[in-house]
């Protein structure tokens, strides 16, 4: 169905990366460019409106720089068990005087002068292991000095004190198991994908907005131009029947009848004109092109059957749909809620063991050098017991909390399958019943025609009145206004179904990105790589 669907309308390849979209065909008739004044009249097919809508939209501009901010936040949570590098320097120095007098008049004055400078470096690595294993390495230096110099003699001391350490901790219960871990971490990748499926549907919401609005224009101005066609159609009758009156063919009466008749046409084609105007204002709205431009439809009305399979249609749902997607990501995620829960209440039991190395040197020989070994091993629990009270209320809470939308979950699926069916049903037998009524609507017209053909023919012989042959005249063009409107409401309930299938950026073949690189090298620069792959 949806192959069958695409539009002959000079097919383009439309990427959505806003900044860089590469477009063959021309967008601006009469020489809209950068620099250049907006020209008065603008003429534009769907698929151009379409390309400047997705090219110059604001809202998607902001979700796109939103998406930054997401994916940032995303590559933090899928390095949980990618190693942590930090390091850190530091250096201080501190000069102190000490000035002790002593009474007795026997006895020296004490002074003493210090300076004590330090550094040190340090480095640590922490590794998390899915296991729930916490790995950590940490290596640091530290450099002291300390120079006193007392009665004029002066004692050094330059300490270097360096070493690493390996600790290992590994729980046995609460915190373990590759499933408790990696919770997090599937949870952050079901979000990304519901937030990829929210943009999309906000770009097919954006084409959908504008291949309506686009249409409701092209429908007034065929409205307006059967408008004017029929104002002059009524001007001819009315030079007609001046005629067959001045030659005795027609009562003297019929020229009140035939003016009426033109000043009802000039009536409708302001109002046409009017709804023509509103047309376009709501069109360039979805733009965001000048309001001193005026725009004009270049398409056909056309009509072109397009099948539509029950089965196929619900198939193609089930697996594109947003929000059921995101309700089965739902049910996931509750499920890999009520498994933290009910690893939260466990007792915590958990092996230990470390090794650290350390050495002292002095290279004033002030101090004594050492060098220094330990290994440790250990085993950890912890069992809280709570019976009653607020202790016991919380602890039981977070599993309760879990099961309870584990249950909303599954029953939300429920519904929302039924929902997601009931208007694929409702879309399909719309689509069916715009079809029967534009055949309907084609053959009213084709009638219509027939029938004025005869009545203008007799009116010319005379032999109906000019209120008949005005009737037959007003009834064939809104049997063409029926028409026009009936195929345009048939394309708008396959462009609605194209949408609840998530199908419109393939029908229209336009390219999705889920991101846009030009924003993210805008933001993060040459830290761009802190996104990874993704």
């Amino acid at each position: 169905m949806i192959s069958e669907g695409k539009k002959n309308l000079r097919c383009i390849v439309i990427a959505i990366v806003l900044g860089s979209a590469t477009v063959f065909g021309n967008c601006y008739a009469q020489g809209l460019s950068a620099g250049s004044s907006a020209p008065t009249v603008m003429e534009l097919t769907l698929t151009e409106a379409v390309y400047m809508a997705l090219r110059q939209n604001r809202s998607l501009e902001s979700t796109y720089m939103d998406r930054v901010l997401a994916r940032y936040d995303l590559r933090r949570d899928l390095i949980k068990f990618h190693p942590n590098l930090e390091l850190e320097i530091g250096a201080a120095t501190t000069v102190a005087q000490e000035v002790t007098r002593y009474r007795e008049e026997e006895s020296v004055n004490r002074r003493t002068s210090s300076h004590n400078p330090e550094a040190y470096a340090a480095a640590s690595v922490t590794q998390k292991i899915p296991s729930g294993a916490e790995l950590t390495f940490v290596w640091d230096t530290r450099a002291r000095g300390r120079h006193e110099t007392t009665y004029g003699v002066t004692s050094r001391s330059e300490p270097l004190d360096s070493g690493f350490s390996i600790d290992l901790r590994q729980p046995l219960l609460k915190d373990a198991g590759w499933s408790y871990n990696m919770a997090s971490v599937d949870i952050a990748r079901m979000l990304e994908e519901d937030a990829v499926r929210v943009l999309r549907d906000q770009v097919i919401a954006t084409v959908t907005s504008v291949i309506e609005e686009y249409r409701n224009l092209l429908q007034q101005f065929q409205e307006l131009e059967m408008q004017r066609s029929s104002l002059e159609q009524a001007k001819e009758q009315y030079e007609l029947t001046r005629i067959l009156i001045e030659t005795g063919r027609r009562a003297a009466n019929d020229i009140l009848q035939t003016e009426a008749h033109v000043a009802r046409q000039e009536l409708a084609l302001e109002a046409a004109r009017s709804r023509f105007d509103s047309a376009q204002l709501a069109l360039l709205r979805l733009l965001n092109v000048g309001r001193d431009v005026s725009i004009v439809p270049i398409e056909q009305v056309s009509f072109r059957a397009v099948d539509t399979d029950l089965d196929e249609c619900l198939a193609i749902a089930f697996e594109r749909n947003a929000d059921y997607l995101r309700q089965l990501n739902r049910r996931k995620i509750a499920q890999l809620r009520v498994l933290e829960a009910e690893n939260q209440k466990l007792w915590d039991l958990s092996v230990t063991a470390g090794y650290q190395q350390r050495w002292n040197r002095d290279r004033q020989g002030a101090s004594m050098e050492f060098d220094r070994d330990e290994w440790r091993v250990g085993l950890a629990l912890r069992a809280p017991l709570p019976v009653y009270g607020q202790a016991k209320y919380a602890r039981e809470r977070g599993l309760l909390t879990a099961r309870i939308g584990l249950r909303k979950a599954d029953m939300e699926i429920l519904t929302t399958e039924e929902n997601l069916e009931n208007q694929i049903r409702n879309a399909v037998r719309r689509v069916d019943s715009a079809h029967r009524q534009v055949d309907l609507a084609q053959r009213t017209r084709s009638l219509s025609e027939q029938s004025l053909e005869i009545s203008d023919l007799e009116y010319r012989m005379g032999r109906i009145s000019s209120i008949d042959h005005i009737r037959n005249q007003d009834k064939l063009r809104e049997d063409r206004e029926n028409e026009i409107r009936a195929i345009i409401s048939y394309e708008n309930t396959l462009t609605a179904l194209d949408k609840l299938l998530a199908t419109t950026l393939d029908t229209w073949e336009i390219d999705f990105a889920p991101n846009r690189r030009d924003l993210e090298e805008e933001f993060l620069g040459r830290q761009r790589w802190l996104l990874g792959d993704l």
